[in-house]
This record gives structure tokens, sequence and C-alpha cells, in this order.
């Protein structure tokens, strides 16, 4: 214990939350029982801001103790940053002895063992202190749908309380060895996001590498198991690339390790990441018509906005919906009172010979999922019913099929 205590002494002291929460608490009621007769504000209490130096506050008593100068917002400070969710309060040399003599325990080790905590806690704080040189080191698994429409994984690697940033990326090349594509980069803090910035190098020279950001809340970002986001870079195959990724926190560079070459992968992160993909090809257009194979069809794709009537017939049953599809954004919006549409997907297939509609109905309606194929030609000729099949699933979760009757209500 005494060599944990020398090493302690000469470096800044980590605590857990909770028992940074029990110093403060045990602190602040010494403080009070001495002083029933007051009322204190928190800069009174703590002794920062407009305080009144002739009434009782913590950094004057602090200052009697120590024989020197008290920072009197330093623990106010160290108590917002446990109040944010910080899971680690991380207290400076000058201070460390301060707090706990002002309680009469000769440092942390006698007050871990005192009767404050459970076993749990004080093993926990135990070992808090015994790898003190990595507990600002964080380490991931990053997710994503990447070339060649495979998942791809990824280590990342957040050092230095999250500042800086390392990320691997490993590909297999036909069970063969790993591929593996390095960055370094940095990590900026912004509102409720987190953005990494990172660079690699080719040769001697650094180049762009990719681009996240991550929704963290208010939160401090470790303190969550994953963390969704989205990125945008480039791929092996040097093309312009963006999509949806997701992070999964672990304990240990040894389980990143292992992790990160398990061919498994969890369905729950395959079913959010799987397609949700964005790829620019690496290539000038001169004519809009060659941005895709679906661009020369996009006059007839305009032609089906409008409001339409949709009767569709499942056996002697016909069950009716309003509908309008907005012009140039092609959303499907229900004109019924209680009904919504959602997920709605409208697209040309077949070389724009056929249309395609997709989507989901939430409300008081039979029918909860509809997909529909329709000859273009018919559809776009508004002065005549268009006639087609669909395929549904209903209400009571049976997949069901019909045929469906279009009017053109404009």
């Amino acid at each position: 214990m005494e060599n944990k205590l020398d090493k302690e002494i000469n470096q800044t002291l980590l605590l857990e939350k909770k028992v940074f929460m029990t110093l403060l608490n045990s602190i602040i009621s010494q403080f009070k029982s001495t002083h029933l007769s007051h009322k204190f504000k928190d800069s009174q209490l703590y002794g920062f801001g407009n305080y009144d130096l002739n009434k009782p506050n913590l950094k004057h008593e602090f200052e009697a103790l120590l024989k020197g100068y008290v920072n009197g917002k330093y623990l106010y400070n160290k108590y917002r940053e446990a109040c944010s969710g910080m899971p680690i309060i991380k207290i400076s040399r000058e201070y460390q002895s301060l707090f706990f003599k002002y309680l009469d325990y000769k440092n942390i080790f006698e007050f871990i063992e005192s009767d404050l905590f459970t076993l749990e806690e004080k093993n926990k704080q135990l070992e808090l202190l015994t790898n003190i040189e990595t507990i600002d080191d964080h380490y991931y698994i990053c997710y994503y749908f990447g070339e060649d429409n495979k998942m791809i994984k990824g280590q990342v690697i957040l050092y230095n309380g999250w500042k800086t940033i390392e990320i691997k990326y490993f590909y297999n090349q036909n069970n063969e060895d790993n591929m593996v594509y390095s960055f370094n980069g940095t990590v900026n803090h912004s509102e409720d996001f987190v953005h990494f910035d990172t660079k690699y190098f080719d040769g001697s020279k650094k180049n762009e590498g990719a681009k996240f950001i991550f929704f963290i809340g208010k939160s401090s970002p470790n303190e969550r198991q994953y963390l969704i986001g989205t990125y945008s870079g480039f791929d092996k195959y040097d093309r312009a690339i963006a999509g949806k990724t997701i992070l999964e926190k672990f304990n240990s560079k040894a389980e990143i390790d292992a992790k990160v070459i398990d061919p498994f992968f969890d369905p729950i992160i395959c079913q959010e990441l799987n397609k949700n993909r964005i790829v620019v090809e690496s290539n000038i257009r001169k004519n809009p018509l060659m941005f895709s194979k679906k661009s020369p069809y996009s006059e007839i794709l305009l032609k089906s906005y409008g409001n339409y009537f949709l009767s569709f017939e499942i056996g002697e049953n016909v069950f009716e919906l309003k509908v309008k599809i907005e012009k140039y954004h092609f959303n499907i919006v229900s004109l019924n009172n209680y009904i919504m549409v959602e997920d709605d997907k409208i697209s040309l297939i077949n070389k724009g010979q056929i249309l395609n509609f997709d989507f989901s109905i939430s409300g008081m309606f039979h029918l909860q999922k509809v997909s529909i194929y329709l000859n273009i030609f018919d559809f776009t000729n508004h002065k005549r019913e268009s006639r087609s099949d669909f395929i549904g699933v209903d209400i009571n979760n049976n997949i069901v099929s019909g045929k469906l009757l279009i009017k053109d209500l404009d």
C-alpha cells in the first residue's frame, strides 16, 4: 500500500465519481455541522465570486489548514464536472491531501477503507489508482457498411481523455491476412456533438482522412456504451463516401484486438448499418444525364406528382386511401385524417418503364405495408384510370396481395 501511496502523491489523483461525491458531501456536512446557524449559497459555501469574506466559507478553512492560498472555486468546479456526467474526477497534487486532511484522513487509501463504501466501490477505486497510466485512454470498435457491400470493423483508441484519436480499419482479403488502413487525428467537442478529424500518411506526406460526427448529449462521451454518428471521407477505391457508423465501447486494447478479427457481427448493428452508404464515383460528369443510370428517366418521374385515390381490392373487400405525391420531393403524403404514410419511397426500375411505390401506413387502416408496381405509360396518362397488382402486409400481419385501382384526383 505504501508503494501505491508514493506513486499517487507525485501525480494527479483520479477519483471515481461515487468516491468524489462521497468526499464532497462529507466535507460539506462537516463544514455545516460547525455553522448550523448559517444558510449558504454556492459562492459563499465554497468561497468564490461575490462572497462575504467575514462569513464562514470552505476557502477560509482550507487556507487555514494548508497555510497557503486556495482557489475557492476549484472544489465547486469539480462538483460541476461530476454533475455533468464525468465518470472520473481529477484532483491536482496541490489539493488531494488537503481535502482528506480536512476530514482527518491521511490519504485516499484510508478514506476508501472507511465504512462509507461497499467492497465493490473500494475495489473499483483501488483498481483505478493502480492503473493510472492508461485510465485516460478509451477503446472502441467502429462498425460501418463498407466497400464490396460488406460490414467493416475498425479499432478506435481515444487518448488523453478524448483529445487525440487513432483509427485502424481491417479489410479481409480473400481469407488471407487483413489489410490495415491507419489514421490519426484530433477530437473536438462542440455543444452536444464530438468531432473526429483524421489524417493519414502516404510516405512522408500527410493527407486528409475521414471526418466523423457523433451525438453525445450533455454527458461525458466515454460514459456511453454505444455512440451513433456519421462519417465522410474516401474508400479504398478512391471514391467519396459517407454513411452511418456505430462505436461500441470495450475495456482494454486486448479486447478490441480480439474483437476486430472476429468474423461475427451483431445482427442488431448489421440491421442498422446494412446498405447505409453513399458513394460518389471518381468521375467528372459533363452531362447531368450521366449522374447515374436513373438520370435519363428523370422526366418520367417528374410526371408522377399529384393527388390520387387508391382502391385496394383483397378478395371481396375494398380499402380506400387518398394520397399526395409531392412535386420535386416525391414524398407520399396521406390525405386521410388519422392516417400517416411513413417509410415511403418512389423509384423507377427496368429502364424507366416501371414505377415502384413502397410505403408503410400507420393508423386505422387494414393495410400496414404496401408495395406497388405500375406501368409508367399507363400511370402518367392522367386521363384514365390505372390498374395494377400490389402486395402488402395487413393489420393482422398476414401477407396479402390483390388488385389496385388508381384514379387521378386533380
